[in-house]
C-alpha cells in the first residue's frame, strides 16, 4: 500500500474535501480486502509540458462484487525526478 500511496504528489488534491489522512485511510481499506483487484486501461493518452503532464484513459476496474469502466484523467507533476499524481478526475 505504501508504494502504492508514494505515486501520489505530497500536494495531491483530494476529492470531495477529504482530508489527506482520510483519503489514504479510504485507499488502503479498498487495496487490502482480500478479494483481488483487476484494472484494465484502454485508449491511454498522453500529453506533457514541462514538469507537468495529462494523462487521459478509459479504465475497467473489477474487485469482489464490484466491477466499472469509466474515463479518468490524471494530472502528474515531475518532482525529484519521477511522475507523481497531483490530482485524479472520474468521467467523461
Amino acid at each position: 500500500v505504501q508504494a502504492y500511496l508514494a505515486h501520489y504528489a505530497r500536494d495531491f488534491k483530494t476529492p470531495a474535501g477529504m482530508s489527506r489522512a482520510q483519503w489514504e485511510e479510504e485507499r488502503r481499506g479498498r487495496i487490502q480486502k482480500p478479494a483481488p483487484i483487476e484494472v484494465a486501461l484502454e485508449d491511454v493518452r498522453v500529453s506533457i509540458q514541462g514538469d507537468t503532464a495529462t494523462v487521459r484513459f478509459r479504465q475497467r476496474y473489477k474487485s469482489g462484487s464490484f466491477k466499472a469502466t469509466t474515463g479518468k484523467t490524471l494530472d502528474m507533476v515531475l518532482r525529484d525526478g519521477h511522475w507523481r499524481i497531483q490530482q485524479e478526475r472520474v468521467g467523461g
